[in-house]
């Protein structure tokens, strides 16, 4: 029994060792047709990775580059914005973003947000999941450590700072345990899409023949509130909301 469970580990272990080896290739190919000037073929080669479900910020960073080159501005905004979600902290992405949506037809005012609810939405999302989650750990330990001097040593000054300082990093802990269950709560409740449309006309009701509400431009950004195989309800940072066809839009 013990043979056959080191056998399928074996066997485990050396197929991802291959999956992963075939993916760093594909990568160099990839960078390599980007750092010529060959566009075309590193999108091929880029999204081929992302299609076999390997994909990182950095694969749709350079996917983004790649677009952005080709002036294909609606592919370049929805890869930029794919590298944001995995690292919101990305300053290449946030930076070449801000370039592409100038690029953009459609300037949509945000609605004002309370100043707190803004502030502690960008403190949440200024780090991944996985970088609060790594902080966190990091927190406790620091706490145990203390802890642990508080137990063992004699002296109280330094009982008493072991005891409050292990307290102060188990809460800070805690607190960035809570940030890292926040983000990747929005990542899981946000559902956005960008428009890949030229134009296209937005309706009051899922069909042609409804009233026609405001026109959008390839390139902008929706928030999905419903969708079928057919149409998909959206809504704008300004508020309005209406429908258009699911066939125009690409989710984030």
């Amino acid at each position: 029994m013990n043979l056959i469970r080191y056998t399928l580990f074996s066997i485990i272990v050396l197929f991802a060792s291959l999956v992963k080896s075939e993916v760093n290739t594909n990568f160099t190919i990839a960078n390599d047709f980007y750092a010529k000037g060959n566009y075309e073929e590193a999108i091929k080669a880029y999204n081929a990775i992302v299609e076999s479900d390997n994909y990182s910020t950095d694969i749709y960073y350079n996917l983004g580059n790649c677009y952005y080159k080709t002036d294909n501005i609606p592919e370049a905004i929805l890869n930029y914005e794919r590298a944001l979600k995995l690292k919101p902290d990305n300053e290449d992405a946030i930076y070449n973003l801000a370039m592409a949506n100038k690029l953009t037809i459609d300037k949509i005012d945000r609605l004002p947000e309370l100043f707190i609810n803004s502030t502690w939405r960008n403190l949440i999302t200024s780090r991944t999941v996985e970088s609060w989650a790594y902080y966190a750990v990091g927190l406790i330990f620091l706490s145990l450590v203390f802890f642990i001097s508080y137990l063992l040593m004699q002296q109280v000054i330094i009982k008493k700072v072991g005891f409050y300082a292990g307290m102060f990093f188990l809460v800070l802990s805690l607190f960035t345990f809570l940030l890292a269950a926040q983000h990747n709560s929005i990542i899981k409740e946000s559902n956005e899409a960008i428009i890949f449309s030229p134009t296209i006309t937005i309706q009051s009701e899922p069909n042609e023949n409804s009233e026609e509400l405001f026109t959008l431009h390839e390139g902008t950004k929706v928030t999905l509130l419903e969708s079928n195989d057919s149409w998909s309800k959206i809504k704008l940072p300004n508020g309005n909301i209406g429908w258009i066809k699911s066939s125009e839009i690409k989710s984030i």
